[in-house]
């Protein structure tokens, strides 16, 4: 298995949030995994404890009331972790050859805000929406009232992006369909790759 070590952040508001690193090999880039709204950081994104095995860095973010981590999670106030964690990251020189922005379901709006904040070497958007509302529309499941009210637009920071995009889909996902991932493709024409996964789901 892949040995990861706690990287705990002091939030602006007195919290301690729990993250997981693992240190790169020279010359090869830490991966920031952004997750879906259930915070899973170790079932769903197991294929990335293969990419740690290959010398990537990994940085599994911790968001404030997920995974055991304290407080209340609004979208402004993930933002606002996602900048203090990435800076935290740069300023202890744990990322010295760039970073790559992983980002799965909702964590796809976390990850397009981090690319607003620091240049990535490249981003990859598994499962994305256009923005938040947008996939509401699809949502059978009952959505906690703080996404609700959450934007995570995904839609306009794509037309500021000027670095390689992956944009990974579902070809069976109903919860965020592939015509999302086909529509910000459409935006970031000559920077996204886009692979719709036959048989997959969210």
């Amino acid at each position: 298995g892949v040995e990861l070590q706690p990287f705990d952040l002091t939030t602006g508001d007195g919290l301690s949030l729990r993250s997981w690193y693992r240190a790169p090999q020279p010359g090869k880039p830490v991966l920031v995994y952004f997750p879906g709204r259930r915070g899973d950081l170790f079932g769903k994104p197991k294929h990335l404890f293969e990419l740690a095995d290959q010398g990537y860095g990994l940085l599994l973010a911790g968001y404030r009331g997920f995974g055991g981590n304290p407080g209340r999670p609004s979208e402004n106030r993930l933002y606002g972790d996602t900048t203090a964690l990435l800076g935290k990251l740069s300023d202890m020189g744990l990322a010295p050859d760039g970073v790559v922005f992983y980002g799965y379901s909702m964590g796809t709006g976390v990850a397009s805000y981090a690319a607003t904040q620091v240049r990535p070497r490249a981003i990859i958007l598994e499962a994305p929406f256009t923005s938040f509302p947008e996939a509401v529309r699809h949502q059978a499941s009952p959505v906690p009232t703080w996404l609700i009210r959450s934007r995570f637009d995904n839609h306009s920071r794509m037309r500021d992006v000027d670095v390689p995009v992956l944009l990974l889909a579902g070809e069976d996902d109903h919860i965020t369909p592939p015509d999302f991932a086909e529509a910000l493709a459409a935006i970031s024409e000559g920077f996204s790759k886009l692979h719709i996964l036959a048989g997959a789901n969210h």
